[in-house]
Order: structure tokens, then C-alpha cells, then sequence
């Protein structure tokens, strides 16, 4: 196979994207991932009764990063250059 300068430029550009495409998709496990860790808490039993679980971190900044993460993964897999 002869590589000529176009040729080359199409491969490395192909390349490029394909490693921006897994950059993004590993991007977005790690805020999804972040998300989860958020969300833990001690939990709460019958006999003590834990008001952490209702915070403001739990309830809504944990889900909107889990939810960004799960759309960067679509942009991640749908994205062209």
C-alpha cells in the first residue's frame, strides 16, 4: 500500500478522531463514576435515623453528574469530525 501525503493525512486524521472519541468516553465513566461516589452515604436504619441522605449533594448534584456523564458518552459515541 502506497501512503501518500493525502492518504496519510486521512489516516492520521482518523486516528485522531477515534482517540478524541475514547478520550471523551473515558471522560464521561469518570464523571459518572464521581457521580456514584457522591451518592454514598451511611444510609439510614430503624433505629437511628440519618438526615444525610436527604442533602443537597445526594438529592441533586450526584443525578445531574451522572446524567451528564451518561449524554457525554452519546456525544462520545456519535461524534464526527
Amino acid at each position: 500500500m502506497n501512503l501518500t501525503s493525502s492518504n496519510f493525512r486521512k489516516v492520521e486524521a482518523r486516528f485522531l478522531d477515534k482517540l478524541t472519541r475514547r478520550r471523551i468516553v473515558m471522560a464521561s465513566c469518570l464523571v459518572i463514576l464521581a457521580g456514584y461516589i457522591l451518592m454514598l452515604c451511611s444510609g439510614s436504619t430503624e433505629q437511628s435515623f440519618n438526615p444525610e441522605i436527604f442533602s443537597f449533594r445526594i438529592i441533586v448534584v450526584a443525578p445531574i453528574l451522572c446524567l451528564t456523564g451518561y449524554l457525554m458518552i452519546i456525544v462520545g459515541i456519535l461524534w464526527r469530525r
